[in-house]
């Protein structure tokens, strides 16, 4: 591996292998600009290509203050990638840039990140055998895995004026649930969390042209944290027959950096499905990714004492039942498209044991178990001020880290009058 002059980069999970990008706002001036993660430091792309660095890779200048990676995404990718090295080589221990570069670098830790994307369409799946069964046995034990479950990857298409970026707050969303026998409008009181990855999509597909498993590669740009957060009481009242409508789309939380398909490389797993999938879906390259998830909680009172957080998730993407590829090829599967900066979701990700669960429901069993937290209280659902905190980190001879994705509760708002 290619080492790098910036300290601690190597040994952490934002090396030379990783260089996921992100955004960041400038809280005086207001304005966005593009960065890459390196070590505890992000470079300012701007800022760097001010000093003309990029200027012979073909990518044009705008690019570096947008407001979301959208516009970097519908480059070419031979560009990209020139990118991709150039950084490579200028962040590199043999790199004679380092001055330039270290007037441009700037603390992690004291940046203002928002949503690295903006998706001119968003689809959630639904893509874990252990969520799928599990949350059926809850919900509908009546029903069980539905028989197109095994067949296809089942998704839907959801909005995504509200999908939000890291440290957002969470407000508490009105809708309708089941009060006994009687619909009531109130705020929530099953308030969950999901955990995800996200597929971030770095092409346009042609209208009507399905595109193929094998493709992937060619398509998706990068991986991201993502938090699908949910209202059970909602999802049961309104999720018959179609599926998830205000109980999902009150927010979606992104994480800060897409880590670049090209840091997972040697993270993929191939598996074996059954039954066998239609050959459309037929899946035999590396692409069940070896991504180990964590979901800590921390209550408001935890946070007040210094309490550390609780971990009650530990996961890994690469127990899907149905992966990215799948997804991207079933979602385009009758012809629609996909464009750049659009967004798939993995689904909750969720392993066979019930500590693996990625979300409340299957965790607490839809509230009849509740977890217990060091502070005192218990948990069957999320409460306000209540702080949802992911991490995920690819395994690999490289680690590669997605960094963290943290939602905080906020209280419900007052209709308008």
């Amino acid at each position: 591996m290619i080492k790098s002059w910036i300290e601690g980069s190597d040994d952490g999970g934002f090396s030379l292998a990783n260089l996921p990008y992100g955004v960041c706002r400038n809280e005086k001036t207001g304005q966005y600009r593009l960065c890459v993660a390196i070590g505890d430091y992000a470079l300012d792309l701007a800022a760097y290509a001010d000093k003309g660095h990029f200027q012979d890779l073909g990518i044009p200048s705008a690019v570096w203050r947008h407001n979301s990676l959208n516009a970097l995404l519908a480059v070419d990718r031979p560009l990209r990638d020139g990118l991709r090295s150039r950084l490579q080589s200028h962040l590199s221990t043999s790199s004679p840039y380092r001055s330039d570069v270290e007037e441009c670098l700037l603390n992690r830790s004291s940046l203002r990140m928002s949503s690295p994307v903006a998706p001119g369409d968003f689809v959630d799946f639904f893509s874990s055998y252990h969520h799928a069964y599990r949350a059926m046995q809850i919900v509908r034990p009546d029903l069980g895995l539905h028989p197109n479950w095994l067949s296809l990857p089942v998704g839907y298409h959801s909005r995504t004026g509200t999908i939000v970026g890291p440290g957002e707050a969470i407000i508490r969303p009105h809708g309708q649930y089941l009060e006994g026998e009687e619909a009531i409008y109130a705020p929530t009181r099953a308030l969950d969390f999901e955990l995800e990855v996200g597929f971030v999509v770095g092409r346009a597909s042609r209208n009507g042209t399905p595109v193929g498993v094998q493709n992937f590669s060619d398509y998706i740009f990068g991986l991201v944290l993502l938090n699908d957060w949910s209202a059970r009481d909602f999802q049961r009242w309104e999720a018959t027959p179609l599926g998830p409508l205000l109980s999902k789309s009150f927010a979606t939380q992104v994480g800060a950096w897409v880590v670049p398909l090209e840091a997972l490389a040697n993270s993929g797993l191939v598996r074996e499905q059954t039954p066998p999938p239609l050959d459309y879906l037929k899946c035999t390259q590396p692409l069940w990714f070896d991504v180990s998830l964590e979901v800590e909680l921390t209550s408001a009172i935890m946070r007040e004492k210094g309490i550390p957080p609780l971990v009650i998730c530990r996961s890994n993407l690469s127990d899907m039942h149905w992966n990215g590829a799948q997804q991207l090829a079933h979602v385009t599967s009758n012809g629609s498209v996909v464009r750049p900066g659009d967004l798939l979701g993995s689904g909750t990700v969720s392993g066979e044991s019930i500590d693996g669960s990625g979300c409340l429901l299957e965790l607490t069993s839809d509230g009849k178990n509740p977890i217990a937290l060091p502070d005192g209280t218990e948990r069957r659902y999320l409460l306000d001020g209540d702080q949802i905190r992911f991490t995920g980190t690819a395994n690999g001879p490289s680690k590669i880290s997605f960094g963290d994705l943290v939602g905080v509760v906020a209280p419900s708002r007052r209709p308008e009058q």
